[in-house]
This record gives C-alpha cells, sequence and structure tokens, in this order.
C-alpha cells in the first residue's frame, strides 16, 4: 500500500474539477470531524480512489479530499437535522 501521495494546489483543484463534474459518485452527504461535531452537509465527488468535497455543487475549487486508500465505509444512521453528536446520543 502506497503510505504517501504528493499532490500540489494546482493536482488537487483539477483533480476536484473532475470529481465533481466527471466523477464516478457525486451528491450531497453529510461529515463531521473531531474538531467540529455537529453534522455538515457537503457535495461530494468520487473520482477513483480520491473523495472530494466542496461547500456546494457550484463551487469553483473543493474545499478538501479523502485518501480513500486501505479506508473501510460503514453506514451510519442518517443525522438528525439541528442535532450534534452529543445532543444525539453518539459515541465519537
Amino acid at each position: 500500500m502506497q503510505k504517501a501521495i504528493r499532490l500540489n494546489d494546482g493536482h488537487v483543484v483539477t483533480l476536484g474539477l473532475l470529481a465533481q463534474k466527471d466523477g464516478t459518485r457525486k451528491g450531497y452527504l453529510s461529515k463531521r470531524s473531531a474538531d467540529n461535531p455537529k453534522w455538515q452537509t457537503k457535495w461530494f465527488g468520487l473520482l477513483q480512489n480520491l473523495l472530494f468535497y466542496f461547500e456546494s455543487d457550484s463551487s469553483p475549487r473543493p474545499s478538501g479530499l479523502y485518501l480513500l486508500e486501505g479506508s473501510i465505509c460503514k453506514r451510519a444512521p442518517s443525522p438528525k437535522r439541528g442535532t450534534s453528536s452529543k445532543e444525539s446520543g453518539e459515541k465519537q
């Protein structure tokens, strides 16, 4: 398994736009992070093993990306609007 990947800002923007336009899967998903436990809806685009996220489907550049190499995905219950993980009783 590859341990590192090197991308510059130009690569990320170009690949992100490809994912947004021609990606195999794209649409809205909810995400949260350790820094912000509230669910946030973002537009995602999948291109090979790169999952890009955008503020909306018309954003000109990605807000970030996840490298999915070696990742395991699990289905989570749909978040309730306006609740954080602490309010809904979920543990991180």
